[in-house]
């Protein structure tokens, strides 16, 4: 694509002979890069990407964009903010593949992966393959590709997007993460509707206050509205169970859909039952009611497939397709995995590592009527230190017994990670040890475990590693689950489950 054509309304090249420049990509990440590239500088939390300009022309570049000067040898595309610039100028470069599909996002600090999974089911059996982009993975069938953040770089997810498209995909749904907003990885792309589950604390080491965080929420729903949109306004989904979702829903300009269990909603769930079997209850909406049975486990599942449900209802999908998708719906990796042996203990590996998320898998481990729940579970590193105690807490509150071990420490000391989550312990009646190795951490929680005992292991999911210093080793929280039910004399048994 020439240069001009396209930077056109984006920036102003700074060069006479800038008509002739063909970028034959974008790069945000000099370590990307083949040569022919646009090269797009980023003020960044670590770095500054005016620094690397010229290890991107040594590369290769056949441009460069800034928000600054910059004296260099190619030509440069002046823009007003760099991270604004590289997502509009990805769009363009892959052809605006948003506006060829049904794009849904969703956010909120629980329950993002599996509303993704379950919208994506819906919309799959209804208008034919999706695309999906989030935590676990992408991809536009049952294989995934894993993504290094929630919310890929601007550059990866229009790249991704104009792959859906190209493979024939009307429709994409993908996580959209609190720094994304920030970050404007998402700018420009046009939603048809954003889904909020729910906000709490989440990311303060990044945001600072849980007002700074709520605001990044809140970003994403004025991008449905915006004025330079070419589709139509997008629909906001949002959760009136939840107060801070609830403010932005009653605030929003545009179209909503609501959804809930406890307070009066547009689409709403009834009857709710749940066990270890599965979920069941009834979506109440202006179309009628819809019995629903659900592979998935728990409260946070019915909640998690209202809010499909209710993005579906406002994409105008029929409610014997919403029906369908739910219950056809597969599981997702590390989200209530329930990792079981035939007369042995219910093992569940669970992707929890904020407050809230644990206390929603612990308490429906609660209602369940468990002879025994012992919780395994650390906190990770360079992260929010604010909510470790509470979590110490809240394993407290809900568990016979609480093993504190290493989660990713990353550059922190492990030793002070473990220290904040026992400030929550103490002083309780509830035992707990800590056995720094996670591995031998679930080989001791779940031998010491029999029929009828509930052990949850939380905090990583479906994570295959483990991050210490800067080191990323393999580590499966599934696989020594599996090896540690073996060792007792079992076979063991595995079935998604779901959570998040």
């Amino acid at each position: 694509m020439m240069l001009t054509a396209l930077g056109a309304g984006i920036g102003r090249v700074e060069s006479a002979a800038a008509g002739a420049v063909e970028v034959s990509g974008i790069a945000i990440d000099t370590r990307e890069m083949t040569g022919g590239e646009l090269f797009v500088a980023i003020r960044g939390g670590r770095a500054d990407g005016l620094d690397f300009i010229d290890e991107a022309v040594q590369l290769g570049a056949s441009a460069v964009a800034a928000d600054r000067h910059v004296e260099t040898t190619v030509p440069v595309l002046r823009v007003r903010d760099g991270a604004e610039a590289a997502a509009l100028l990805a769009r363009r470069f892959y052809g605006e593949p948003d506006r060829d599909m049904t794009l849904a996002g969703v956010t909120g600090t629980n329950g993002k992966t599996s509303v993704c999974f379950l919208l994506r089911s819906i919309l799959g059996g209804d208008r034919g393959p999706a695309g999906i982009i989030g935590t676990v993975g992408s991809g536009a069938g049952d294989h995934l590709d894993a993504t290094a953040n929630t919310t890929p770089s601007p550059v990866e997810t229009n790249r991704l997007l104009a792959g859906f498209r190209d493979a024939g995909c009307r429709s994409a749904v993908m996580e959209v993460s609190s720094h994304a907003t920030i970050q404007k990885r998402i700018a420009g792309l046009e939603f048809d509707a954003a889904v909020y589950t729910n906000i709490t604390r989440d990311h303060l080491d990044y945001h600072g206050t849980f007002e700074n965080y709520r605001r990044a929420k809140e970003l994403f729903a004025r991008s449905l509205v915006g004025s330079d949109r070419e589709k139509k306004p997008g629909v906001l989904v949002y959760n009136v169970d939840d107060r801070h979702v609830r403010e932005i829903g009653e605030e929003f300009a545009g179209q909503t859909v609501s959804y809930g269990i406890e307070r009066p909603a547009d689409v709403r769930a009834a009857g709710l039952e749940a066990d270890l079997e599965g979920t069941r209850f009834t979506i109440e909406a202006g179309t009628g009611e819809t019995p629903v049975r659900l592979r998935l486990l728990g409260r946070f599942s019915a909640m998690n497939a209202l809010a499909a449900a209710a993005a579906a209802t406002a994409l105008g999908i029929p409610p014997d397709a919403i029906r369908r998708g739910l219950e056809e719906a597969p599981a997702v990796p590390g989200r209530f995995q329930l990792v079981s042996r035939p007369g042995g203990p219910s093992i569940v590996v669970d992707y929890a590592h904020t407050p809230d998320a644990l206390e929603r898998v612990l308490g429906f481990c609660a209602e369940l009527g468990a002879k025994r729940i012992v919780t395994v579970f650390g906190c990770g590193g360079d992260r929010d230190r604010g909510k470790r105690p509470e979590m110490g807490r809240i394993a407290a509150r809900f568990s016979d017994e609480v093993v504190v071990t290493d989660d990713n420490p990353r550059t922190e000391d492990p030793a002070a990670i473990v220290a904040d989550i026992l400030e929550g312990l103490r002083g309780g009646s509830t035992p707990f040890e800590v056995v720094a190795d996670r591995g031998e951490a679930i080989r001791r929680a779940v031998e010491g475990a029999s029929a009828g005992e509930i052990v949850v292991i939380a905090g990583k999911g479906h994570e295959d590693y483990q991050i210490v210093g800067d080191e990323r080793r393999h580590f499966s929280d599934v696989e020594e689950a599996r090896r540690a039910l073996r060792s007792t004399g079992g076979r063991d048994e595995a079935g998604g489950r779901d959570e998040d």
